[in-house]
């Protein structure tokens, strides 16, 4: 592995441990994307887009 893949686990670790402190968890799709962006396989609007798009979902998806 290089250096680049070990600083981008490491960033992307890192943003996890802050997460789940607050008590928001990534799920495996969000950790991917989170690499796809640090690999530039995705841009940073196409990474808020598919972000945003989980999170409207997800509130769709809530009973009140």
């Amino acid at each position: 592995m290089d250096i680049k893949n070990i600083n981008n686990k490491i960033i992307i670790n890192n943003i996890k441990t802050s997460m789940e402190m607050e008590n928001q968890f990534l799920s495996d799709k969000d950790i991917s994307m989170l690499n796809d962006f640090a690999n530039n396989k995705i841009s940073m609007e196409d990474a808020i887009s598919n972000f945003k798009a989980d999170a409207i979902s997800s509130f769709q998806k809530l009973n009140f």
